[in-house]
């Protein structure tokens, strides 16, 4: 009767663990294709999106970046920079808030949703995301995968010779 309880216990002790550990941790990263999901970046596991309110994404990259603004063309407001070691966010101005327009990765010290960064081959960045891009000059990756939508959402892998030289994370003001 001990054995079957102390059995019962173990196996209750390892559900629960197993629950546990199923809820925390970093989210999973995006798969299939190309999709919202893909737009953001994990700072310290937690995920920023684009079109999102960049102040949460602000604070957790800190205090140690360079500002820059200037009177927003397409919004009530000012568009601002924000340029840290190896990350530019790029902001507009919506409803009161400063809303995350663009987010570029400018070295290797952050990474895309599906782990993609700059340094890495541009090969290994087509095996991540698939064959479901085109080339304007970067690899890119969109919502509608139709080079002539200027106004979809995308992922751009700058190439540096065989390797990316920089990652732009954009949602198109229009």
């Amino acid at each position: 009767m001990q054995i079957k309880k102390t059995l019962s216990m173990t196996l209750a002790v390892m559900l629960m663990l197993c629950i546990v550990s199923a809820c925390g941790g970093a989210p999973a990263a995006p798969e299939g294709a190309f999709s919202e999901k893909d737009l953001g970046v994990m700072i310290d596991g937690a995920v920023y999106y684009l079109r999102e309110d960049s102040a949460p994404l602000l604070e957790a990259l800190g205090g140690d970046y360079e500002y820059s603004e200037m009177v927003s063309c397409v919004y009530d407001g000012k568009d601002k920079t924000f340029t840290y070691p190896g990350i530019k966010v790029n902001t507009v101005p919506v409803d009161g808030k400063d809303i995350t327009e663009m987010i570029t990765l400018t070295d290797g010290t952050y990474e895309t949703l599906r782990g993609a960064k700059v340094g890495d081959s541009i090969a290994s960045v087509k095996e991540v995301y698939g064959s479901d891009f085109f080339d304007d000059g970067y690899i890119t990756y969109s919502i509608t995968n139709d080079p002539t939508d200027i106004e979809a959402e995308r992922i751009q892998f700058e190439p540096a010779g065989d390797t990316v030289g920089k990652i732009y994370i954009y949602s198109p003001s229009y």
